[in-house]
C-alpha cells in the first residue's frame, strides 16, 4: 500500500504488543486478539499499518482484500458477494486524536488506495450495542447499510455491513 507516511506506516514486528494492547483496549468493538493470530491476519492482510499523528503512533488498521485466507464471519459474508473488493477488519484510533481529522485522512488515504485495485471498500460496524460515533462517521462518507449480521463468538452483537463504492483512480 504506498500511503503518505505521516498518515500510515507499515506495521513492524516491533509494533505487535502495541497492536494487541490497542486491540484490547477496544476488544468490545473488535474481536479478540493474540500474537499467533496476529501473525496469521498479517500474513492475509493488504494493509496493515500504524495509524501516525504529529509524529506519534496513535492506532493500526488492517485490510483484507478478494481470495484471503481470512476465517471471518463478515469478511466471508462479503466476499460471497463481491468477487473485488477491499474489507476493513478492524481500524484502532487513540481517544486523544479523535475529532482531529485523523480518521477522514486515514480513510481518504485507504479508500484511494483500495480504488486501485478495487470497486467496492466494505466494513461492519456495530449496532446492537451501538457504536453511535462509528456509525455516524461511516454514513457521512457516503458508507451504504447492505445487510446485518450476529456477531461474536455467542452471537453477542449484531453489526451493519457497509459498502461504498470506490471510483477507480485513472493512473491506476
Amino acid at each position: 500500500m504506498s500511503v503518505p507516511g505521516e498518515v500510515l506506516r507499515p506495521i513492524t514486528p516491533a509494533d505487535h504488543a502495541r497492536v494487541l494492547a490497542w486491540n484490547q483496549a477496544h476488544v468490545e468493538l473488535l474481536a479478540p486478539l493474540d500474537e499467533a493470530r496476529l501473525a496469521a491476519l498479517l500474513g492475509w492482510t493488504e494493509t496493515a499499518a500504524v495509524l501516525t499523528h504529529e509524529g506519534r503512533d496513535v492506532g493500526f488498521v488492517l485490510t483484507f482484500g478478494p481470495g484471503s485466507a481470512y476465517d471471518s464471519e463478515n469478511y466471508r459474508w462479503f466476499a460471497a458477494r463481491n468477487p473485488s473488493f477491499v474489507y476493513l477488519d478492524r481500524i484502532v484510533v487513540d481517544p486523544t486524536v479523535r475529532r482531529s481529522g485523523l480518521g477522514t485522512r486515514v480513510y481518504d488515504a485507504l479508500e484511494a488506495d483500495a480504488a486501485t485495485r478495487a470497486p467496492v471498500f466494505c466494513l461492519e460496524v456495530n449496532v446492537d450495542p451501538p457504536n453511535d460515533p462509528s456509525l455516524a462517521f461511516h454514513r457521512a462518507r457516503g458508507y451504504v447499510e447492505v445487510g446485518r449480521q450476529q456477531a461474536g463468538d455467542h452471537g453477542d452483537h449484531t453489526v451493519a455491513l457497509f459498502e461504498k463504492s470506490l471510483t477507480r483512480r485513472a493512473d491506476s
